[in-house]
């Protein structure tokens, strides 16, 4: 089943970052991006309007970009083609060819990417998540969607606002890797409450989750003992 995940990737050793960070907006908006064979990027980008100039005498202040080419304007702004050298190995991290999945529009801040990807299945996004953690780049889901058409609607299977926080933080932080990655402790402290509660927080919470993917929405009575 095709999912679509808004992912937070915080680093400034992260392409366009510094950038944006230059730009009065501290957003460049990516459509595409293409690995080229001698270790350089092409990046699809635009930028509002009124950050033109700044973008345009900033992007060749940059020691990572090689070239800055104008494409249009729209309505909104400005697109450019943007050609970098790799200056680090993190977007190794995101080499098409060892997940199934599709940048579908990420934003550059002066922090890190926002990207929003459409991954084949639950396994590609966790490939790209522990691909992250193995080049050092900081991963967090912020949303995820199983209806790809629309990627908006957050998909909770029936979970509340607090279980979904707790099973997304969890996850992110690598409470369900093999070996766990995150203690139960320590994502509790993430969430500002006791190891206890979590606990039960995430037992409720996986719960209705399998109630709601293996029993087709019905809850699950456990089977009393014999």
């Amino acid at each position: 089943m095709a999912i679509v995940a808004e992912i937070l990737l915080s680093s400034d050793v992260l392409p366009l970052v510094k950038l944006a960070r230059s730009l009065p907006s501290r957003e460049i908006s990516l459509s595409q991006m293409i690995r080229l064979e001698d270790s350089k990027y092409i990046f699809m980008v635009s930028v509002e309007a009124d950050a033109r100039d700044a973008f345009e005498a900033e992007a060749v202040e940059q020691p990572e970009v090689v070239d800055v080419r104008p494409v249009g304007e729209t309505p909104d702004g400005w697109f450019y083609q943007v050609i970098t050298e790799r200056a680090s190995d993190v977007l190794e991290s995101h080499d098409p060819t060892q997940f199934e999945g599709v940048l579908m529009e990420a934003i550059i801040t002066g922090e890190g990417w926002i990207e929003r990807k459409m991954f084949a299945d639950y396994d590609a996004l966790s490939t790209l998540r522990d691909r992250c953690q193995v080049y050092g780049l900081p991963f967090e889901l912020l949303n995820i969607s199983s209806d790809p058409e629309h990627p908006d609607e957050r998909a909770q299977f029936g979970l509340t606002d607090r279980q979904y926080e707790a099973m997304r933080l969890a996850f992110s932080l690598g409470y369900y890797d093999t070996p766990r990655t995150a203690s139960t402790a320590e994502v509790a402290a993430e969430l500002g409450i006791s190891a206890p509660a979590l606990s039960d927080l995430l037992r409720r919470a996986e719960h209705r989750l399998i109630s709601q993917t293996i029993a087709n929405g019905h809850i699950l009575n456990p089977i009393a003992s014999r």
